[in-house]
């Protein structure tokens, strides 16, 4: 009885470790696809190309939308050392929408680069965080 109840806490264990890796995952994913988008609507608003800001501001609200959604998920089921991280990513996406606009406004792409830049530090250092903390037992 003693072996069974340990198998089925171990069990619990790894599923709640496979759940916080998945939202933890999910939310990188998010964050990577903003930092693609602000980083590509620069390179073609600042190549002279038509950029239809509208489908951008879109998409960059649904990605937000996600990212907000993800990181609810990621404080329930991931580790509490990751909250500030987490915390830092939904803090980096406030004022994005309001850059995508004012991107379209002025027709010039750099303010979109610097916000996707430390989208993606902070994102690198999750990854680092997370590498450090669910190492395989």
């Amino acid at each position: 009885m003693y072996l069974e109840h340990n198998k089925w806490r171990q069990t619990q264990r790894n599923e709640q470790r496979v759940r916080s890796l998945e939202s933890l995952t999910d939310l990188l994913q998010v964050a990577t696809d903003i930092a693609r988008t602000l980083r590509q609507t620069a390179e073609q608003i600042d190549e002279g190309q038509n950029v239809d800001m509208r489908a951008v501001a879109d998409r960059i609200d649904d990605l937000i939308g996600q990212l907000r959604r993800q990181g609810t998920v990621a404080r329930i089921v991931g580790p509490r050392s990751a909250f500030s991280l987490i915390a830092t990513l939904e803090r980096q996406i406030a004022p994005i929408y309001r850059l995508v606009a004012e991107a379209g406004r002025l027709g010039d792409g750099s303010a979109l680069v610097e916000p996707a830049q430390r989208l993606m530090e902070t994102r690198d250092a999750l990854i680092d965080h997370l590498r450090s903390t669910h190492t395989p037992s």
